[in-house]
Formats: structure tokens, C-alpha cells, sequence
């Protein structure tokens, strides 16, 4: 019966719905600890930073890494290198060309402590994979991300469609890393995220990794595929803090 009514919800009911479900997160977060929800945009990075250096067992490691998964117009990033930069060696992946052409000619900026700007798109596997640009002409949106799930483009012209590169994310961060290592991970994916957490936990890589920092796109997604994804967010919280990794929600 619930599933056949839900056509029957009107688009204004829908919307209402997906306003009043962070208030829903919020209760289901104040009892799990540790796990931050940082809702405010011009505290969180100052927070997330405050966090980073509140992991007892990050800085016991003799070795971390940062690794950024969609740095856009590396604002965001800058302003973690700038707080951490002796501390951490440094790794990021964008999809879109034009933002990785800026990152890459940007790298003397870096030279203190060099920073490895990847052309492409963090995956669950090598390869290639089709991509849905956002913005305009070239993909390029410093405010927003083109993604790989294409469902979930705002723009479903053929037009607008790409070939990227493709990196197995787990791979990626083993092949970066030692036993020694404790990865940092800030994760803005458009999406993405709901197959890179799962396939993180299946690989050898999880055991090093301390910290993820991740903007979960639910509301992205249909209703009421948005409901599901709201769960399976706290169901991923859960699973990472049993491995002893802390996975925030980030904004």
C-alpha cells in the first residue's frame, strides 16, 4: 500500500519532506558519539580542521595523508593546506578539465609541500567512465560538481556527456600508503560517495584510514530514493565507527 501511494504525494508535500528530514538526522546524530553533523558553511572547514587535530591516533602515525576528492576550485583545499600543510603529504582528484588544467598550473603554490593533482574521477574501479558536466561549456562550476552519476545531472542532454578517467579509489590509496600511514579523506562527490564508502570497507585500505569528511548528496536524489539514501548515510556512519574511523557528515 505505501508503495502505491506514493505518486500520490505532490511535488510541494515531497519537498516539505526532504526540509524536515535534517531535523531527523539531527536526533538520530545527538546519540551516536563520536559523530559531528557541522551545518554551519563558515564554521565547518574551521571545525573539520579543530576535528583533524583532535585524532589521537592521526598524529601518533609517522605518516598521514590528505587526500581531496573533487578539489573544484581548490578554495576548499587551500584552506586546509594552509592549517596542515607541514603535517600531511598531499593527494586531490578532479574530474573536470578545466579545474584540474587551473590545480596543475597552479603547483608552484605547492612547492613547500607538493600536492598531487589527479585528472580524474575517484571510482570503484580503473578505467574510463561517463560523466554528466554541470555549469557551462566545459563542465566547469566553482560552486557545484559535474558527476558521475549521471541520473542525477541537471542536464540530461547527450550533449553534456563526457569520457573521464577513472581511478579505483581504494587502489589508489593502498598504492599511496603503508601500515604506517593514517589517511585523511574530505569526500565532495555528487553522490559518489554511496558507492566509494561501501567499496572502501571491503578493501585493506580501511584499516588506515582515520578521518572522512564527506558531503552526503541524498537530496539529490529522487523521492523517495532520497529517503533511502538518508538511511543508508546513517546505516555507512555506523559501519565506519565499528572499523574505528570516524565518517562526518560534512555541512
Amino acid at each position: 500500500m505505501y508503495s502505491m501511494s506514493l505518486p500520490r504525494i505532490s511535488r510541494r508535500r515531497r519537498a516539505a519532506l526532504n526540509e524536515t528530514l535534517p531535523d531527523a538526522l539531527k536526533t538520530w546524530v545527538s546519540n551516536r558519539d563520536p559523530f559531528y553533523l557541522l551545518a554551519e558553511p563558515a564554521q565547518v572547514i574551521d571545525r573539520s580542521i579543530e576535528i583533524i587535530r583532535e585524532r589521537p591516533e592521526l598524529w601518533a602515525a609517522q605518516d598521514r595523508l590528505f587526500c581531496d576528492l573533487g578539489f573544484n576550485n581548490r578554495k576548499v583545499f587551500d584552506r586546509f593546506y594552509a592549517a596542515l600543510k607541514p603535517d600531511f603529504r598531499w593527494c586531490g582528484l578532479e574530474l573536470q578539465d578545466r579545474l584540474f588544467a587551473e590545480a596543475a598550473a597552479a603547483a608552484p603554490e605547492y612547492a613547500e609541500n607538493p600536492v598531487e593533482f589527479l585528472h580524474a574521477a575517484a571510482c570503484t574501479f580503473d578505467g574510463e567512465i561517463e560523466i554528466a558536466l554541470d555549469g557551462s561549456d566545459d563542465g566547469y562550476h566553482p560552486n557545484d560538481g559535474s558527476t558521475t552519476m549521471l541520473k542525477l545531472a541537471r542536464d540530461q542532454s547527450a550533449g553534456r556527456r563526457r569520457k573521464a578517467p577513472a581511478v579505483d579509489l581504494a587502489r589508489y590509496l593502498f598504492d599511496r600508503s603503508t601500515q604506517e600511514t593514517r589517511i585523511v579523506i574530505k569526500m565532495d562527490v555528487e553522490g559518489a560517495e554511496y558507492d566509494l564508502l561501501p567499496h572502501l570497507l571491503k578493501h585493506p585500505v580501511m584499516d588506515r584510514i582515520d578521518l572522512i569528511l564527506c558531503e552526503f548528496h541524498w537530496r539529490r536524489f529522487p523521492f523517495p530514493e532520497s529517503i533511502s539514501k538518508l538511511f543508508q548515510t546513517m546505516k555507512l556512519v555506523d559501519q565506519y565507527r565499528d572499523r574505528g574511523s570516524l565518517l562526518l557528515s560534512w555541512r
